[in-house]
């Protein structure tokens, strides 16, 4: 079967100066979100972005940030009732430390770090249905970013996982990453409000009174991927690497901790998620 991922970002990916507080600099945490779909549920998916479009009055945005919040609510809800699978990862850039060290700082080395992670989680996931590789699409939104070494990186995991979980790239072949400009799919506007909704559970800001938004995640939450007691941290949910490193508020780490999700119709696992 052939399955397509969208993936977008919400946080810049800048290590080396973190904002904090009033001094200037890049967003304390990086989020990469995923949208799953098979060639059915893209159509679905394009007819009903169409639809929510229509209903607002806006025929185009560049980011989830240009809607308000009625607004992401109702898209939101929508997405929630897709035939997809999301998932996403979210790191907390204190606790990288000695990481960032090992990378001489550079930004692309933690974009494609991120993008590994959150692979291995659509890859394994991927393996209990019926994938084939050789089907398989990945979609990157178009960025300032060294693709060749990005191709390379993945090349060398491929050839040499350090880690179990890597092994999941056996079959992946690195060339089916592609890349799109904002705007150039719908679809992949699905992805760049996945990362959103997971980016506002620890986005802490002024103009947020210092309160994250929980809503649009819930309204996700069912169709982000689980394990087979359906629960979505740790499959459809990576935390680097540990959901108290996050240093989420309490009541949203409770939150990630409880959701479950539930398996869309447009997604047959071999064993019932």
């Amino acid at each position: 079967m052939q399955y397509t991922v969208f993936v977008d970002e919400s946080g810049e990916t800048g290590v080396a100066k973190i904002r904090n507080g009033t001094s200037p600099g890049a967003s304390p945490y990086f989020v990469l979100g995923a949208a799953v779909f098979q060639p059915a549920s893209e159509i679905i998916a394009r007819k009903r972005i169409s639809e929510f479009k229509t209903k607002i009055g806006k025929t185009k945005w560049k980011h989830a940030t240009d809607l308000g919040h009625s607004e992401k609510v109702l898209l939101a809800r929508t997405l929630g009732s897709l035939p997809v699978r999301y998932f996403a990862v979210i790191s907390n850039k204190a606790t990288l430390k000695e990481y960032k060290d090992t990378i001489n700082f550079d930004s692309q080395r933690f974009y494609n770090k991120c993008l590994k992670y959150l692979l291995e989680k659509v890859l394994s996931y991927l393996s209990d249905t019926d994938y084939n590789p050789n089907q398989l699409r990945v979609v990157l939104e178009e960025r300032n970013h060294d693709y060749d070494a990005m191709l390379r990186y993945f090349e060398k995991v491929k050839k040499n996982p350090l880690y179990l979980q890597s092994q999941v790239f056996s079959g992946f072949n690195p060339f089916c990453i592609t890349k799109l400009k904002k705007g150039q799919d719908e679809a992949m506007e699905v992805a760049d409000f996945v990362s959103h909704a997971v980016y506002q559970l620890a986005n802490k800001t002024i103009a947020n009174f210092e309160i994250p938004e929980t809503r649009y995640f819930t309204e996700l939450s069912s169709r982000f991927a689980g394990d087979h007691s359906c629960n979505v941290l740790g499959t459809g949910i990576k935390c680097i690497h540990t959901l108290e490193q996050l240093q989420l508020d309490p009541d949203v780490a409770a939150l990630l901790a409880v959701t479950k999700c539930k398996a869309p119709t447009g997604m047959t696992r071999r064993r019932t998620a």
